[in-house]
């Protein structure tokens, strides 16, 4: 297998059809056609199925994307670092940030970084466990900083650097009834807020914050992302758990911890991710430091390998 034939197929993924992956990859579409074509005979299995509205995998061709996506990042990375180690400020860095982070260290870090790097390309994506690692794993994503529960380990394979523990609580918007009484009764009759990964295995994930109350599991949950979540926390009487290091800040005006809490939520572990034994670009070690700088612990966070 070439290198441009594996280029050709993810630029077709990524661009959604042959005409516009020819156009980002400054070829005419017959020879991004015959690139595909070399690929599948080299392949010996079709890799692509191709009809009106445009292309689609084929099992095989699920399989080897991945493969390739990291292949040709690898390349882009490796050809980046060359260049920065050169004193060149160029390239593209793509970052995944919990929302706790891209809420409130997000610019100081930026602002850090751009003192150094003015034209590196970022981008940044939500930093949620189960959309990160697999980013990570097939390149996409050069590192990321996710929020993990005290049980939680974000897969084998890559590296995991400590950043800092963020308490949370329970909360409501200002007004709610829960702030005048937190009765057994209203928190597990309350209409909950939470991740589509806690609500796949809610009664685990819960039982340690409700079990101890001795209050029976929330029925009414929710799966709702960040943005939705604060929304929802200042416009409905339905609660949730957060940072407490993010109330008090503008994102969430409104909203307030519910004090005298029978509830005590889990501590996360703010977790700086990376795939292992691949070397980062000067850029994004640059933007790693100003992240444990910001976020961590002084520089001294304690770098540990996931088993």
């Amino acid at each position: 297998m070439k290198l441009h034939h594996l280029q050709a197929l993810v630029a077709v993924i990524d661009h959604g059809g042959i005409r516009a992956a020819a156009r980002a990859l400054h070829l005419s579409q017959a020879a991004l056609t015959k690139s595909l074509r070399l690929l599948e005979e080299d392949a010996a299995t079709p890799l692509l199925r191709r009809h009106s509205r445009g292309v689609e995998l084929t099992e095989a061709g699920e399989r080897l994307v991945g493969h390739a996506r990291l292949i040709t990042r690898q390349l882009q990375r490796a050809e980046e670092e060359l260049r920065q180690a050169a004193g060149e400020d160029s390239g593209t860095l793509r970052v995944g940030l919990v929302p706790l982070l891209t809420l409130t260290a997000l610019p100081e870090v930026f602002a850090w970084f751009r003192q150094r790097y003015q034209r590196v390309q970022l981008q940044f994506t939500e930093g949620l466990v189960a959309r990160v690692v697999p980013a990570l794993r097939e390149g996409t994503l050069d590192l990321a900083v996710v929020a993990l529960e005290a049980h939680q380990q974000p897969g084998h394979g890559l590296h995991q650097r400590l950043l800092r523990q963020e308490p949370q609580c329970v909360v409501a918007r200002t007004g709610h009834a829960l702030h005048r009484s937190a009765g057994a009764p209203a928190l597990s009759s309350c209409e909950w807020l939470v991740t589509s990964s806690l609500l796949a295995d809610a009664g685990s994930r819960l039982q340690p914050m409700f079990g101890p109350a001795g209050l029976p599991l929330p029925t009414r949950l929710v799966s709702s992302e960040a943005m939705g979540t604060l929304t929802l926390l200042r416009s409905t009487d339905a609660v949730s758990v957060l940072p407490r290091s993010l109330l008090g800040r503008p994102a969430t005006e409104g909203i307030a911890e519910v004090k005298n809490c029978p509830l005590r939520a889990a501590d996360l572990q703010l977790a700086l991710l990376q795939r292992p034994q691949t070397p980062l670009t000067p850029a994004a070690e640059y933007f790693a430091h100003c992240l444990v700088q910001v976020v961590g612990t002084g520089g001294q966070a304690q770098a540990v390998a996931t088993a």
